[in-house]
Formats: structure tokens, C-alpha cells, sequence
């Protein structure tokens, strides 16, 4: 019929279908690359093989114009495990109040709190020094030469354990702050 457009062929729709198809294979085609390799999710830290425990601080004499800080309570020959475990929550303490907000490092395991207690830009003269005898392949220890556990419970509160004279975690010897 004149004045009518051509009708589509078969042919000429099975072409249109074959190039549509070879359009998408190509857009959407496997790639041969290798894929990126992947990276290892981080884990806890390497077993610790507790050693020998560490020196103890020799007393210092606090007065109420220069009472100790909190770094010469932690391991002071006069003091007592538990005076260690409150001396560490003070440290504990003044690094998750010293003002760094958002900026401040998250404290998961013994590292981090290592890392977070010995660093003098938050901490000031409050900071552990790094010859301190609580500090032995960068991780702090208790009196029995065990490393604390860290266990953040909020943003402002941290669980700090220690094994006690046992050497093992959870059991009744367990020196624990804040108390569960």
C-alpha cells in the first residue's frame, strides 16, 4: 500500500533483538580480572606468654600538696592489687575525659589502652611513660605479670579485669572495675 511505512520483518526484528543482546552481554559481561585480594579481618592480639612479673615501683611519699598521680599508684611497692586496679581506672578515666571527643581512640584490647595510656598529648604528665614496669612487649600487666583485659562497656565506661594470683581469667580471684 503506497503512502504506508514498511512493516517490520522478521528479519529485521530478529536483528534489532541480536544487537540489543550483544549490547547488554557487553555491559554486563564477567570480568577475567583476578579478583582484588582480600584483606584479613582484624582479630584479637596474639596469645601473651606471661613471664615474670614486673618490678614494682619504689614508694613515694604523697602529700596533700603533691599527692601521687595515678601512673605512681599503678605497681607502687606499697600498694595493694586492688589500689593497681583503681589507680588504673583513674588513668582510664582522665584519657576518656581528657578532651579529645571524636578524636580519641577506641580502647578494645590491651594494645589500644597501652597506645591510649602512654599517649602525652592527651594525657599530659598523667600519661604512663613508656619505660613504665607495667608495660612489657606493648601490653600493660598486672602485679602477677598478666595483661589486663579490656572490655568497653559505653562510650565512657571500660571494664578493666585482671586474672588475679590464679593467672586465669573469670575466676573468684578476678580483680574487676567497675564490679559486674
Amino acid at each position: 500500500m503506497p503512502g504506508l511505512p514498511p512493516r517490520p520483518t522478521l528479519l529485521g526484528l530478529a536483528g534489532t533483538l541480536l544487537l540489543a543482546a550483544g549490547v547488554v552481554f557487553l555491559l554486563f559481561r564477567p570480568s577475567h580480572r583476578p579478583p582484588p585480594p582480600a584483606v584479613p579481618a582484624p582479630g584479637p592480639p596474639p596469645a601473651f606468654a606471661p613471664g615474670p612479673p614486673p618490678a614494682l615501683l619504689p614508694p613515694r611519699p604523697a602529700t596533700p600538696e603533691n599527692p601521687a598521680l595515678a601512673r605512681e599508684r599503678l605497681l607502687a611497692a606499697d600498694g595493694s592489687p586492688e589500689e593497681d586496679l583503681l589507680a588504673l581506672a583513674d588513668l582510664i578515666d582522665a584519657y576518656v575525659h581528657s578532651g579529645f571527643g571524636e578524636n580519641r581512640r577506641s580502647l578494645g584490647f590491651n594494645e589500644d589502652l597501652v597506645a591510649a595510656l602512654t599517649d602525652a598529648a592527651a594525657l599530659g604528665d598523667a600519661a604512663l611513660p613508656l619505660d613504665h614496669p607495667g608495660l612489657r612487649d606493648g601490653r600493660l600487666l598486672d602485679r602477677w605479670g598478666t595483661p589486663w583485659q579490656i572490655h568497653p562497656l559505653a562510650a565512657d565506661t571500660i571494664e578493666v579485669r585482671s586474672a588475679g594470683p590464679d593467672l586465669r581469667l573469670y575466676t573468684d580471684d578476678d580483680l574487676v572495675n567497675p564490679r559486674p
